[in-house]
């Protein structure tokens, strides 16, 4: 039984350690039954080595919740070869078919205040509200933008359609050989 035990949380643990082109294995096409939301999460702030943010999702249709999570002194997104990279993290959700909304998100970082010659390098936390709907059909691949978090000053969020960039990064980085599959479902209100 210990051995079972200890087998499983292996598998659990290796499996987690599998990037997003070890689980696409060249394709963005979802498993049977299940659809792809890409989405990715960026951020505009003078300090991003020390900013994250967790973007949360629900469905509408069904009960089915989570989180998405970036480490912008960590996660990279690449576009094209010699184009500039963002610090920030595409995100890939498989979902059964249905109706979703991005609910609200949390974003961390630390901010000099002060005075002239004396400045405190604060912790900052805010909870910015999203409601953002989105759907996703079994099949496809649907790409929802770039939440990008302006961390400095008045914080808040800005939806950006970040396509020639995002697309790039599944060619890139997770791989992929059809990222033209993935058809644009921008959130409401998307920039470009």
């Amino acid at each position: 039984m210990t051995r079972l035990f200890a087998a499983c949380a292996l598998a659990t643990l290796l499996a987690g350690c599998a990037t997003t082109a070890d689980q696409l294995h060249g394709s963005v096409q979802p498993p049977a039954g299940q659809g792809h939301a890409i989405v990715a999460m960026t951020v505009r702030t003078y300090a991003p080595d020390t900013a994250s943010a967790t973007l949360y999702w629900h469905g509408v249709d069904n009960a089915l919740s989570g989180s998405l999570r970036a480490d912008f002194a960590q996660d990279t997104i690449f576009g094209p070869v010699g184009s500039t990279s963002a610090d920030g993290k595409l995100q890939l959700l498989a979902l059964p078919p249905g109706r979703y909304q991005l609910g609200h998100a949390v974003a961390r970082w630390r901010s000099d205040t002060g005075g002239d010659d004396l400045a405190i390098n604060v912790p900052r936390i805010v909870t910015l509200p999203l409601n953002l709907p989105f759907s996703v059909q079994a099949g496809q691949s649907v790409y929802l933008g770039d939440i990008r978090f302006n961390l400095d000053y008045r914080p808040d969020i800005t939806v950006l359609d970040s396509r020639q960039r995002d697309y790039s990064h599944m060619q890139r980085m997770w791989k992929v050989n059809d990222s033209n599959s993935v058809q644009p479902q921008l959130l409401p209100g998307a920039q470009q």
